[in-house]
């Protein structure tokens, strides 16, 4: 967030890049709201969602008798963000021949409403935000070289949210005040917090935002538990194991900066060069951990003699224990007798 803060303050056009879903929009507000700007307006408008001959009249907005059915004046969206912030989310989808037309309201600072003559004089700053590689849009000629350095004077990428962990805990805290009313604060319980970090969030912080609008219809007072915490398992298990978690994630900062390598950092945890499991000498906390995880998916299905019982018992669900039974079968360790 450090580097965020520090672009908010910048007053720059500033491009995020990152997949469907991944928080460019929490982002642009978080870089309003750090902004000088944060007591203006922030609108945002989505150029892939509107209809090609609607995006113009919503950009840059048009006069009365401008054309058949315009009875009445309409404000785009750049006079209705002025003194603020405007968020062109997936601009690399707005068709070619309008961004000529925004490329020279950006130099000009100034636009002229459709049907219209009198000049609007403009105080906006703009996020704008995609998904495409624009650069491979240029070559392309589906998008405008000089828009794009236009767009881009500080250009921030935005990983999927299982590879920057780091960034959860913070993203809740934005999502809950965000969420907030009549001065309400809600506390997380470590519990929450450990069940938060662990999911591997498929669908990134739009996931993350349905899970914490669930947890506040389930939560009656301010404290938010792992109880309040329901996931969608359409994609597998909803907790990795924790020793995937140590051998396949490297934490990163919220955010990387074009290929300069800028990045907040986070603190990678300690692993102790060897522990001992009985008489058993282990090289690494994750080979701990996967031991110890064998051995007790072990004993909970001999005990119980079926998987259900023993996914009960685990405090897991079938599905998250058949998970980690093929993944441990794929690396030839048996955990089941019928395997």
């Amino acid at each position: 967030m450090t580097l965020a803060q520090r672009v908010a303050q910048a007053e720059v056009s500033t491009l995020l890049v990152g997949p469907s879903g991944a928080g460019k929009e929490v982002l642009a507000r978080v870089l309003h709201e750090s902004s000088n700007r944060c007591n203006n307006p922030f609108v945002a408008l989505n150029c892939a969602a509107m209809p090609e001959n609607l995006i113009e009249d919503m950009l840059f907005g048009h006069e009365k008798g401008a054309f058949t059915g315009a009875a009445r004046e309409h404000i785009g969206v750049f006079e209705q963000a002025n003194g603020g912030s405007l968020f062109l989310d997936e601009i690399g989808d707005m068709p070619y021949h309008l961004q000529t037309k925004l490329l020279r309201v950006l130099q000009e600072k100034r636009l002229t409403r459709l049907g219209g003559h009198a000049h609007v004089d403009l105080d906006v700053r703009l996020i704008a935000a995609t998904n495409r590689d624009l650069k491979e849009a240029i070559q392309h000629r589906e998008f405008r070289e000089d828009l794009y350095y236009r767009i881009s004077a500080f250009r921030l990428r935005i990983p999927p949210l299982h590879e920057r962990p780091g960034d959860i805990l913070p993203l809740v805290e934005h999502l809950l005040k965000s969420h907030s009313s009549n001065g309400k604060r809600y506390l997380l319980s470590k519990e929450a917090e450990a069940k938060l970090v662990g999911y591997i969030w498929p669908g990134n912080v739009r996931e993350l935002g349905n899970v914490i609008q669930r947890a506040l219809v389930l939560c009656q007072g301010t404290r938010i538990t792992s109880e309040h915490l329901l996931f969608d398992e359409l994609y597998g298990p909803v907790i990795p194991s924790i020793s995937d978690r140590i051998d396949n994630e490297e934490a990163e900062g919220f955010l990387k900066m074009g290929n300069s390598g800028v990045r907040t950092e986070v603190e990678e945890p300690r692993v102790p060069s060897s522990v001992m499991i009985g008489e058993k000498k282990i090289n690494s906390l994750g080979a701990a951990v996967k031991t110890s995880e064998q051995q007790t998916i072990r004993a909970a299905l001999r005990a119980c003699g079926s998987r259900i019982e023993a996914a009960k018992q685990l405090g897991i669900s079938p599905r998250t224990l058949r998970y980690k039974i093929a993944r441990y079968k794929d690396r030839g360790i048996m955990l089941a007798a019928n395997d």
